[in-house]
């Protein structure tokens, strides 16, 4: 009796791509799995870094994007969302001390409507409170307006909870001051500067030891000197909280946008 054929079957290749391509899927989907869990450790730490460096590319050591809070804070003024995610204890003090900061500034801000007006930021010496010219002084002038002074004062008690000293900036635009009294924008300036630093003084019992007061007039601009807009953002005074070079974190930031008049 004969051998029956034997009959070789055959499978279709044709689609034996899509095992290779569903492992290609699954691996690809624990690996961002992975990544966001990873991130979600230190998402608020990457959003301050990644801050930093538009600012350094940009080359603007202050802002990001003028006055005004922008992520990082919910809509009551708290980190409280954030605090889950931060580990502030493994923060270098410097960092610490601006999220502190940052927090008590934005809820004064967020109270009072001065989103506009206030930004906090860390630059290459420290930390930085910006305030505008609009919220502190009437245009032209060194006398410091309620607004100001409320906000002042709450910042002073910040200020007296901390060691470092404190050097007060004021700035101008390009826009010829027209006054009798203070004849270039270096007077003005300084003359700014020096009222913030006496009512810290006066008002908010900050120690004057620990405090210089400097007027830069319009010679370190956040935006050229070229629409009201930019004008407005470069008319502004800051707070500077100093920390010894020796001290120094890496720059980071919060990008405020910048607001109408």
């Amino acid at each position: 009796m004969g051998r029956k054929p034997q009959v070789i079957k055959e499978f279709d290749t044709s689609k034996r791509w899509l095992e290779t391509f569903s492992d290609l899927m699954s691996l690809l989907l624990v690996f961002f799995i992975l990544l966001f869990a990873f991130g979600q450790a230190d998402l608020e730490r990457f959003r301050l870094l990644s801050g930093s460096l538009r600012a350094a590319f940009s080359g603007v050591d202050v802002f990001s994007g003028g006055l005004g809070f922008g992520e990082g804070f919910d809509s009551t003024g708290n980190q409280e969302a954030n605090a889950n995610m931060l580990n502030l204890g493994a923060l270098p003090t410097r960092d610490k001390t601006f999220q502190k900061v940052a927090n008590e500034i934005n809820q004064h801000a967020l109270t009072n409507q001065l989103e506009d007006q206030i930004a906090i930021n860390i630059g290459k010496e420290g930390i930085y409170i910006s305030l505008s010219s609009a919220l502190l002084y009437p245009s032209g002038s060194t006398e410091l307006g309620e607004s100001g002074k409320q906000t002042l004062l709450t910042i002073a008690n910040l200020l007296n909870e901390l060691p470092n000293n404190i050097r007060v900036e004021a700035h101008t635009d390009d826009t010829a001051t027209g006054s009798p009294i203070y004849a270039t924008n270096w007077d003005l300036s300084s003359a700014r500067a020096v009222s913030v630093v006496r009512f810290l003084a006066d008002n908010g019992a900050v120690d004057p030891q620990r405090m210089s007061a400097v007027g830069l007039a319009e010679y370190h601009p956040l935006y050229p000197n070229d629409t009201p807009e930019h004008r407005r953002l470069n008319r502004r005074a800051d707070i500077l909280i100093l920390y010894p070079p020796e001290e120094e974190a890496p720059i980071i930031d919060l990008g405020f946008p910048s607001a109408s008049p």
